[in-house]
């Protein structure tokens, strides 16, 4: 068995909740729907969808150079190579969930779904239980002073 400090997940788990959630929301919506009536999905809601799944976009691209830039592992299922603290690093620890789960609540008001803001509070709670708390605990193992320095001045979200 693995420690910790080798790797905080066995497999890349994160991506793949994010997109079976986005899948798993689709379906309820087209089999089981639970939108809003079509004359109560506004421009005004639509419109705030697509900047919400445009700042995620935005959001994940800037994490992604950050990662580039600094030349380290962002793939969740490798060991940390660095502890990034820069770029949107700066605003929140997670800056990638945050991003998943804007997009999955930017599709519910772009669709105008229910069943994708439900599907982004469930992202929510997964990626906080499931991966966000394993890779705490890895960066912990792997840059003890650091991560308890950018821990006590970042918040986990936001």
């Amino acid at each position: 068995m693995s420690s910790m400090k080798e790797s905080p997940n066995k497999y890349p788990l994160p991506p793949l909740m994010t997109v079976g959630m986005l899948i798993l929301c689709y379906l309820l919506d087209t089999f089981l729907p639970l939108g809003w009536e079509p004359e109560q999905v506004t421009n005004f809601m639509r419109s705030a969808g697509v900047l919400l799944i445009v700042v995620a976009l935005a959001l994940d691209v800037w994490a992604f150079l950050t990662f580039r830039k600094h030349q380290a592992n962002m793939m969740p299922h490798k060991p940390a190579t660095h502890l990034l603290t820069t770029g949107p690093f700066t605003h929140s620890r997670n800056p990638i969930y945050l991003a998943n789960v804007l997009l999955v609540a930017g599709f519910g008001f772009a669709l105008g779904s229910r069943w994708f803001l439900f599907g982004a509070v469930a992202l929510f709670f997964l990626l906080s239980e499931l991966v966000i708390k394993r890779e705490e605990k890895h960066l912990e193992e792997n840059f003890p002073q650091a991560w308890a320095d950018y821990k006590n001045l970042v918040r986990r979200w936001i």
